[in-house]
């Protein structure tokens, strides 16, 4: 197999490097000569055919960068990345860099691998981080020496880190992007010098590394551990790195403190209950002494003065009784006060260890917190990715996010965003002559911004496409016989997108057109315990917005009652609360419905979301002269639950329930109040989604 691929990437690098030369002298080749594309595809094949899938998918890899370069006319750099590919295959050919789905087990040093993947983490973030800063192009004097030394030394320090703990693969392609940095920075060095071949070597750097990763999973007792940003070149963290002190810790020993913070805070709610009803119960107390105080008072007073006549000496036995009975209620009083006394100095000690409390569990939270662009390096890993796959040039910015959130929350996130870049890659992006025909640039633009508003966080992902086919969508939801379609908005077409298999795309392919990508999406942001948002302009994009809360640990919740149960709801996701008289109400249930600000929405009864049997006494029935709407938000639209009783918000630390409850729409997580009773946090819109059908005549509303 070797003697017939070898020859044929000898004849591919003769076949570049003709066309670049007369490239070089003015021949004006505008393209890549088919040749070059034909003979990597015959490499692609035979490889494929003769089981060598490792080497087919790279020389498939770089054959579809070529294509998509040659057809955007894109010439700059191509050659380097030629050379760079063929390079890579032919290590690949020698076995160098031919990766296994697991490493022997006698090559990784057991003990050694945990520490390694630790430290490795933050190197290999810092190194993708500082490659994004290098500009694009074949002028290495455009490139600042302190960037390639900002490189040289993590790339330095993680090849001989690597090939301490056994790791050599990864240490050979380490080896491989020192030497094409050492070539960037040499303007005299014929070698290649694109910062593209850079990228794709850290691209092999990283799965390299995943595969390291995912054979620590075999080891015991092993953990692996969140990435930590690294700081940006020139930045005030960067100055203050080499005099600030770290320590890391395993996530799970921040999560058990955590949890115990809110033990603590548990348990501290409880006994201000206590304290409250000790502190009532001495105020009853006093109020009776003061009471019996009186009654003796007037008892003595009746017999100084005669209105009371006792009998023989009984006047004298009932006089010095009397003033027995008042010494003692005057002690008893005594210390009843300073009982009183006792208890506010008590109640202030739990104040100030509420605070305490409060404090370390915001420290606690804070150190779970981690930058949102972080996750950088992985993204615009996928986004060349995709580019490649789809033959579209795609450029994407994340230079608007200072959004720092819960460790838990990003790691979960990266799969819907993963999606809505793939989506608008596939869906939202044009190919290169369209955009040029209307007057776009012929790369494609991807933009994440990350922030937060109030207690949430929000992340917005545009994208500069052609936007929905809100035509075709109407014709899918008539097609599907969707009741009263020809009348909804755009903004409610625009929400079809995210349900459970509706697609528009003619064609089923490996990328798109089953319809089960964005209601994965929007399900896995409900879950989160937050919702989406979807705008579209023709011919101009499409922008997702995306709320969520920014710490999964604790949250803001609203409280409701359901008959003699509680039930919490997050706060982030409720617009207003109107109490409604016991009329509207009645009316409301019985037309499902409810009118707001001109609007008729939806409306659910909790018992009908929860899928229990009805009160007794329905919201607004019986002696009670009121009911609750909570106006839920739905991206543009609303929905309305009823509830008996509303009892305002709280904080709550929320506790995972267990896996029976867990498997179950809706439900987010539970916890618990100050008098023990344990109360579960529900997402409605999770709810009324798994509902829908069964509430048929309610559907169909929304205008």
């Amino acid at each position: 197999m070797r003697e017939t691929l070898r020859p044929l990437l000898v004849i591919v690098r003769q076949q570049s490097a003709a066309w670049a030369a007369r490239l070089g002298q003015g021949d004006g080749a505008p393209r890549l000569p088919a040749l070059v594309l034909r003979t990597l595809a015959a490499l692609r094949d035979y490889a494929a055919n003769s089981g060598a899938s490792v080497f087919a998918e790279s020389a498939s890899g770089l054959l579809q960068q070529l294509q998509h370069c040659s057809e955007a006319g894109v010439q700059a750099g191509l050659q380097d990345l030629i050379e760079a590919g063929i390079q890579t295959l032919s290590a690949q050919l020698d076995g160098a860099l031919t990766p296994a789905t697991r490493l022997p087990p006698e090559v990784i040093d057991p003990v050694l691998l945990p520490v390694f993947l630790e430290e490795a983490q933050e190197l290999i973030a810092g190194i993708g981080e500082t490659l994004l800063v290098l500009p694009e192009g074949e002028h290495p004097d455009a490139v600042e020496s302190s960037l390639l030394a900002e490189l040289a030394r993590p790339l330095h320090t993680l090849k001989g880190s690597a090939r301490m703990v056994g790791a050599l693969h990864l240490s050979r392609c380490l080896h491989d992007m020192e030497g094409a940095l050492q070539r960037l920075g040499s303007p005299g060095s014929p070698a290649p010098r694109s910062v593209a071949a850079l990228l794709a070597l850290y691209d092999q750097a990283v799965e390299h590394f995943s595969i390291l990763e995912q054979g620590l999973v075999a080891l015991p007792g092993a953990a692996t551990s969140a990435t930590m940003p690294a700081p940006a070149p020139g930045s005030k963290a960067a100055e203050g790195r080499l005099t600030a002190p770290l320590v890391r810790i395993r996530t799970t020993v921040l999560d058990r403190l955590l949890n115990q913070v809110g033990e603590v805070s548990i348990s501290r709610a409880q006994l201000d209950n206590e304290i409250g009803a000790l502190q009532g119960d001495a105020r009853v107390l006093g109020e009776e002494l003061d009471s019996l105080a009186r009654q003796l008072r007037r008892w003595q007073r009746g017999l100084e003065q005669g209105s009371l006549v006792p009998r023989g000496d009984a006047s004298a036995g009932l006089s010095e009784l009397a003033q027995v009975m008042e010494a003692a209620l005057a002690a008893a009083m005594a210390r009843q006060k300073q009982l009183l006394q006792r208890v506010m100095k008590t109640r202030e000690g739990l104040r100030l260890q509420g605070r305490t409390t409060r404090e370390l569990q915001q420290e606690l939270i804070h150190a779970r917190m981690v930058k949102f662009n972080s996750m950088e390096p992985r993204m615009q890993h996928l986004a060349r990715q995709v580019a490649a796959e789809t033959g579209k040039p795609l450029a994407l910015d994340l230079s608007d996010c200072r959004l720092q959130i819960d460790r838990a929350i990003l790691e979960r996130l990266m799969g819907p965003l993963e999606h809505l870049l793939r989506n608008a890659a596939v869906h939202g992006i044009e190919e290169a002559p369209l955009r040029r025909a209307a007057g776009k640039p012929a790369s494609g633009h991807l933009r994440i911004q990350a922030g937060h508003e109030g207690n949430e966080a929000v992340i917005r992902v545009r994208d500069d496409g052609h936007g929905l086919d809100l035509a075709a969508i109407r014709r899918k939801a008539l097609q599907r016989g969707l009741p009263g379609v020809e009348h909804w908005s755009e903004a409610r077409l625009a929400e079809l997108i995210f349900e459970p298999g509706f697609s528009t795309s003619a064609q089923v392919s490996a990328l798109a057109g089953r319809g089960i990508g964005m209601d994965v999406v929007r399900a896995e942001v409900a879950a989160l315990g937050g919702r989406i948002t979807v705008h579209s302009w023709p011919g101009q994009g499409v922008l997702f917005t995306l709320y969520l809360p920014l710490s999964l640990a604790v949250q803001q919740v609203c409280l409701l009652h359901h008959g003699q149960q509680q039930y919490a709801i997050p706060s982030t996701l409720i617009g207003s609360v109107i109490q409604l008289r016991s009329q509207q109400a009645r009316q409301a249930l019985a037309q499902r419905a409810l009118e707001v600000n001109g609007r008729q929405l939806a409306l659910h009864p909790l018992h009908s979301l929860l899928d229990e049997p009805p009160p007794v006494s329905p919201p607004g029935s019986g002696d009670a002269d009121s009911a609750f709407a909570l106006l839920i938000k739905n991206g543009d639209e609303l929905m309305v639950i009823m509830a008996d009783h509303v009892s305002g918000n709280r904080e709550v630390v929320v506790k995972p329930v267990g896996p029976q409850v867990a498997t179950l729409s809706g439900m987010v997580g539970a916890t618990v109040l100050g008098d023990g009773q344990i109360v579960l946090i529900i997402n409605p819109l999770l709810l009324a989604g798994s509902r829908r059908v069964d509430d048929g005549a309610a559907a169909a509303n929304v205008r």
